[in-house]
């Protein structure tokens, strides 16, 4: 093999082993993505079942899709995407994300705001950092879905969590 072969290899190597490492650091069951009973893949129906309706309800369509948004609290909110042409009933229709601002709710493994974001890297290990606009978060993927789901944990300077978010590319 000559040095450029090896070189490629080696260089290959490594970088399959980068993403596995950290594929592996910042995953967690799908299961544990949920707050409140309420995660990625439940109908807004089932929503409704547990919360009833919402305070608010915000709609926005463009570009081929429709994001419909239930605000339970100014602490709580649930949303759904789908296609702008969709016109099965709302209730049809599959959370993509929640965000969580308050401890009124907890994940499965019982973590919530306000809670310090070690006792999570205790379970799953320390989430990919993301730091956007001010705000610094560690998401994880699920380790059981190729779907392309986030679960961050958005926290302050002292490691206290102070939002729960579940996104999703599509």
């Amino acid at each position: 093999m000559t040095y450029v072969k090896k070189f490629f290899v080696t260089l290959a190597l490594i970088f399959s082993a980068t993403i596995f490492s950290t594929a592996s650091a910042n995953s967690m069951p799908r299961e544990e993505m949920y707050v409140g009973g309420v995660g990625y893949g439940c109908k807004l129906g089932y929503v409704k079942e547990i919360y009833g309706e919402p305070l608010e309800r915000k709609e926005f369509v463009g570009d081929g899709v429709r994001i419909v948004t239930y605000v339970y609290s100014k602490y709580f909110s649930v949303t759904t995407r789908t296609a702008a042409e969709d016109i099965s009933p709302e209730e049809r229709f599959s959370v993509v994300g929640f965000s969580l601002k308050d401890n009124s709710l907890s994940t499965p493994s019982g973590f919530t705001v306000g809670m310090n974001y070690n006792e999570v890297v205790k379970l799953f290990g320390r989430g990919e950092l993301y730091e956007y606009n001010g705000r610094t978060g560690y998401f994880y993927v699920p380790s059981d879905s190729g779907k392309p789901i986030t679960l961050t944990f958005y926290v302050d300077d002292m490691d206290t969590i102070t939002e729960i978010e579940l996104g999703t590319d599509w």
